[in-house]
């Protein structure tokens, strides 16, 4: 799911997105609790027709918050409360109205409150953040009912508990007993190393029902998108895709390059020949370059197309691959051929420098 945190995709049209081949996007329910505001969206008739976005969307609950946003939060048992970026101003999220907020939005995925924690983090503070998620996940259920505005919407659970096998096992069980419409796998891609990410991925995944979907929350690489079908999980987002292509990086079948290099300043051909995005059909990658040297805006908008063309059509092959019994071969394949960045050490660092600083 391509993320539209803010009810848009950076840079690119909702047409350009259902181009690229995106069937449902994710918007963040905090953002657009403080911009433009939950009766706004409401009085224009909803986050689809707000945005001009024809397809599913899935709204993340405020959760992720608790851990991203550090020194602007305060957290007890009864919800989070909230320092606006913006202005300032303080507003307390409890389960309760993150369900309604989402409810009000009309989405038609909606997530539990959950508290999202430094899966590397003291056992203490894991303990208490899964505690507060199973405690906040029985109140998200029993709040959740179609209402006149809303519809009907499907409601996921969340696990947590961070990097510890046996708090995954406990909130897997309990998270489970719950009749949600699907179950997402929280608290990864924050700080632990890719081997915990695949460990906790594929433990969970072994606990979870196999006929409601398994929703791997933040994590959108090529590598991690292949390793975590082949464990198991059904759906994933993640910011990554068009973050890193604004800056000039791109997906290739062999891994990820950066397009001002100088080696492509002479490359009349596309990028990639194997790709039918709009960029790779109708620029050469000496262009690509040249607009980020110029400091075009076209050059990151083009990237980005091109990056989520290259996830969402990895998607589609996989489908194809696993309806023909062919997933293993292709897996192999395709991770033989693929060159991971060290993007996981770098987001690693960066998670350690926000949890050790609180902000």
């Amino acid at each position: 799911m391509p993320v539209a945190t803010q009810a848009t995709v950076k840079g690119l049209t909702f047409d350009e997105v259902r181009n690229a081949g995106a069937e449902t996007v994710l918007s963040n329910a905090y953002h657009l609790y403080l911009r433009p505001g939950v009766d706004r969206i409401r009085d224009a008739g909803g986050l689809h027709r707000f945005m001009g976005w024809a397809g599913p969307v899935l709204t993340d609950s405020g959760g992720y918050q608790a851990f991203s946003l550090g020194a602007l939060r305060r957290i007890n048992d009864n919800g989070i409360l909230f320092r606006s970026h913006i202005d300032g101003s303080e507003h307390l999220f409890t389960p309760e109205v993150a369900i309604r907020n989402q409810q009000l939005f009309g989405a038609d995925i909606i997530m539990c409150f959950d508290q999202c924690v430094f899966s590397a983090g003291d056992r203490s503070d894991v303990r208490a953040a899964m505690d507060r998620t199973h405690r906040w996940a029985r109140v998200c259920y029993d709040t959740h009912a179609p209402t006149a505005y809303s519809g009907v919407q499907a409601l996921f659970g969340i696990v947590q508990g961070g990097t510890i096998p046996e708090f995954r096992d406990e909130s897997t069980e309990l998270v489970t007993s719950i009749p949600f419409d699907g179950y997402a796998i929280g608290g990864l891609a924050v700080g632990e190393t890719k081997e915990e990410m695949h460990r906790i991925t594929r433990q969970v995944c072994e606990g979870l029902p196999s006929d409601k979907p398994r929703y791997l929350m933040g994590v959108g690489s090529p590598e991690d998108l292949v390793n975590g079908v082949a464990l198991g999980v059904d759906m994933f987002d993640c910011v990554l895709p068009t973050r890193v292509a604004r800056n000039g990086a791109l997906f290739t079948p062999t891994g990820r390059i950066n397009i001002a290099n100088r080696r492509y300043g002479d490359q009349d051909v596309p990028l990639d020949e194997t790709c039918d995005c709009y960029a790779c059909q109708h620029y050469s990658a000496a262009y690509l370059r040249h607009l980020f040297k110029a400091g075009e805006m076209l050059g990151p908008r083009m990237a980005s197309v091109h990056n989520l063309r290259f996830v969402l059509r990895l998607m589609e092959q996989m489908r194809d691959a696993i309806a023909g019994g062919r997933f293993v071969e292709f897996r192999d394949r395709f991770l033989g051929a693929y060159q991971p960045t060290d993007e996981q050490s770098r987001q690693t660092q960066k998670h350690r420098w926000i949890r050790e600083r609180g902000v």
